[in-house]
């Protein structure tokens, strides 16, 4: 939530009702403030403690915030909030441009999911996979109330039956998580702790093979905004298409009225960034829309990963919460508890290395723990790309994932030489290392 805060009484904030709502807080509610000079934060209503952690998307990504979550096996939701795509910034006492998801989890693994872009709604998700068509569509929504949702309707319609709308949901939850990747501007909050679990889906993917197609979909919205001028690009209708328009193509036409971006288009039409973007780009080169002159191409991503991620090997101060040097640092305090009770810990733990699978041999190609237990994990992501099957996203994606498949294998050599109080303690300082807190 974004708002205009004026100042009253002391101890005295207001609230909104939409948001008031959402925390279940009652008119005089107690709730948490957490402050810091020039900031602060609305927690919780008050209650029983509950952990969290928060922050900037220019500090952690959607993805990186998801992998969190997932790696430490957290129980609780993701709270996601951006502002405009077009560069403008959204304006404090308008509240409403801010666009909002949800994410739930149990113990690692997305279960349920929300979000207020149109595009992400369970009608235009079943619409675009095909479940039902955009006239049963119109007359359920008619039907649509308080208490009555759109799934409802359908299934007491005879539009759908219960295992139609069971799938449909798990694509919506799919939908809204991957979506969420793509998003670069915003704020996020993860409260951990139960909820309400009426609505959980399985998903059929895992939460990891979610997070490497998040980054694929991230890789390719890059490459056609650079073509489109930007998702802040202002595009122009320039004459007839030559060829008939695919039903996106045309939804996406219609929401171009030379005032919104080609981020902005692709959300009133109902298509999201992904959808949106492809239809632009293909409109474009029909001759049906313009781009804007003077498209700059993305920043190389290879550069970008090295030169925020990875700093260099040494130990002057704390290291960047950023996470290929969040697992240097935490190979390292696994090295120096294994140490502390087993002099052989080096050669144990290098033991990873001598035993890898064909597929793993290359990406841990010259990487291994030295003396110090340090490790060069920007190795890694060299001899991924070198690979040539995975290239920018991708390949950090998939460079992140070997690094957990070796940090599993050091937190499994670690419980079998500490003794059970230790280890606990260790899992429990990995887990604040992860989350930014240690």
């Amino acid at each position: 939530m974004r708002a205009k805060l004026a100042i009253g009484a002391e101890g005295v904030i207001v609230v909104p009702p939409r948001e008031a709502e959402a925390l279940a807080m009652a008119p005089g509610a107690d709730v948490e403030i957490v402050s810091a000079r020039g900031a602060f934060g609305l927690i919780r209503r008050a209650g029983p403690p509950q952990s969290y952690f928060a922050g900037s998307l220019a500090a952690l990504s959607v993805p990186e915030a998801i992998q969190v979550v997932h790696t430490s096996l957290k129980s609780g939701v993701l709270l996601l909030a951006f502002g405009s795509d077009s560069g403008r910034g959204v304006r404090v006492d308008r509240p409403e441009q801010l666009r909002r998801r949800s994410i739930y989890f149990r113990e690692g693994q997305v279960v349920f999911a929300s979000s207020s872009d149109r595009a992400e709604r369970l009608g235009p998700i079943l619409l675009r996979h095909g479940i039902i068509g955009s006239e049963e569509l119109d007359r359920a929504a008619h039907l649509v109330k308080s208490g009555r949702p759109l799934g409802q309707v359908l299934v007491d319609q005879g539009i759908l039956d219960s295992g139609q709308l069971y799938e449909g949901l798990t694509l919506q939850v799919r939908e809204i998580l991957l979506g969420a990747c793509l998003e670069t501007e915003g704020e996020f909050a993860f409260l951990e702790g139960p909820h309400d679990e009426a609505n959980a889906v399985k998903l059929s993917e895992r939460t990891r093979d979610l997070l490497l197609e998040g980054l694929r979909r991230v890789e390719e919205a890059d490459e056609l905004a650079r073509q489109v001028g930007g998702r802040g690009g202002l595009l122009r209708r320039a004459g007839e298409p030559d060829r008939a328009l695919g039903d996106a193509e045309a939804a996406f036409l219609e929401a171009v009225d030379g005032i919104r971006t080609a981020a902005e288009c692709a959300s009133a039409s109902g298509l999201g960034l992904l959808e949106g973007l492809r239809a632009a780009v293909a409109l474009v080169a029909a001759g049906a829309l313009e781009a804007p002159g003077g498209a700059t191409a993305t920043p190389d991503y290879e550069e970008e990963v090295f030169s925020t991620t990875v700093s260099p090997r040494d130990d002057a101060g704390p290291a960047p919460a950023r996470p290929f040097e969040t697992y240097r640092r935490i190979f390292r305090r696994v090295y120096e508890a294994v140490l502390a009770v087993q002099p052989e810990a080096r050669r144990r733990l290098n033991s990873f290395f001598d035993r890898l699978t064909p597929k793993q041999q290359p990406v841990f190609e010259g990487v291994w723990l030295d003396e110090s237990g340090d490790m060069d994990v920007a190795q890694i992501l060299v001899n991924v790309n070198a690979g040539g099957a995975y290239k920018g996203a991708a390949a950090r994606a998939r460079a992140l994932e070997a690094l957990e498949d070796l940090l599993a294998f050091m937190l499994f050599e670690a419980k079998n030489c500490l003794p059970r109080s230790d280890a606990e303690a260790l899992l429990r300082e990995v887990g604040l290392i992860q989350m930014g807190k240690a």
